[in-house]
């Protein structure tokens, strides 16, 4: 378990690509429900009941996931499924548990500076986040990194449009 993790780590720093990962079902099923448990963490963090953070973390499960297994099965790319799938799956896991610690200082108090850097500190989580899933589309897709954090880009605005959209209120 600690070299999957490091694994993640590095694939986090753009020092792996998906292709290093073992093409595993039960890795795979295995990470779906890591994400799911780090989701609803983060958002019973963010004020959500667990049931709200669960149901919008399946959303974006299985959004991701399907817009996955259907761009590469558009590009004639299926076989890539597994380890693409599992490769965005650890990576958003372990980058959700750092927005845990932004989160935290927002939620500190009144102190202006602290929420003022915490909002920093989630933004940039946020923009690496974006490299690292073009990193993983730039190797998945065989498109340059730009390419792939642009589509990351894309799937980030769908993903909160339609999570917004479905749990307004929430």
């Amino acid at each position: 378990m600690p070299a999957l993790i490091h694994f993640f780590i590095e694939l986090c720093l753009l020092r792996r690509a998906p292709q290093d990962l073992p093409a595993s079902a039960t890795l795979l099923k295995i990470l779906v429900l890591v994400y799911l448990g780090v989701g609803v963490l983060v958002g019973a963090a963010t004020g959500q009941g667990l049931g709200d953070a669960l149901a919008q973390t399946l959303v974006d499960t299985a959004l991701l996931l399907g817009l996955l297994y259907a761009g590469l099965r558009w590009l004639a790319r299926l076989p890539r499924f597994t380890q693409s799938a599992s490769a965005l799956l650890g990576s958003g896991a372990v980058l959700n548990l750092l927005v845990l610690a932004p989160l935290g200082m927002a939620s500190g108090g009144d102190d202006s500076e602290l929420t003022g850097f915490a909002a920093l500190l989630f933004l940039a989580l946020l923009a690496w986040s974006l490299v690292v899933t073009g990193h993983i589309l730039r190797h998945t897709l065989d498109l340059p990194l730009v390419q792939g954090a642009l589509i990351a880009i894309a799937y980030n605005l769908l993903a909160y449009s339609l999570v917004g959209a479905l749990f307004t209120g929430a």
